[in-house]
């Protein structure tokens, strides 16, 4: 088992964006899942490719098309998500496997990330928004209701606005 050595870390400041991106991109695996598990076998020259081409070469390069956009997502929007391997073409994502054990290793390395990424580090700039949005939420309130805001506040900072 590899150590991770980067810390997770969302570098884009909106944090709620990226939560619902990584969610809407594992759907998108999901959905791929369902269409991968549906493909009958291609023929194949077995003395030149592997069994993976009995997926079909269509299919192949749907999947590096969705791990290309996956990874691009990832770099611009996690630091950290090394421990997701396989984009090119080592780890669990060798091109020698079969599309289904590809995507449901995907799907898995994807779900681990989600479940981490709660505990990820943010960058400066989404506390200071969140200062911001706290000042803005208490500049035209009185006093008691001003402490109140900021109380709840304190107590769970990352909560998204209602």
């Amino acid at each position: 088992m590899e150590n991770q050595i980067e810390n997770l870390e969302i570098v884009n400041p909106n944090r709620q964006w990226v939560f619902s991106e990584l969610k809407r991109l594992i759907g998108e695996w999901e959905s791929w899942q369902r269409e991968v598990a549906e493909i009958i076998d291609h023929e194949y020259d077995s003395n030149i490719q592997s069994k993976a081409f009995a997926d079909g070469e269509e299919n192949m390069r749907r999947h590096e098309i969705l791990q290309a956009k996956t990874l691009t997502f990832l770099n611009n929007n996690i630091r950290g998500h090394g421990f997701i391997k396989g984009f090119d073409g080592r780890h669990c994502d060798t091109t020698g496997q079969r599309l289904k054990i590809r995507v449901k290793l995907r799907i898995h390395d994807l779900r681990i990330l989600e479940a981490s990424l709660e505990y990820a580090k943010v960058p400066e700039s989404y506390w200071r928004q969140k200062g911001k949005d706290l000042l803005d939420k208490i500049a035209d309130k009185g006093t008691d209701s001003a402490i109140e805001i900021a109380a709840s506040y304190l107590k769970n900072p990352l909560k998204p606005k209602e």
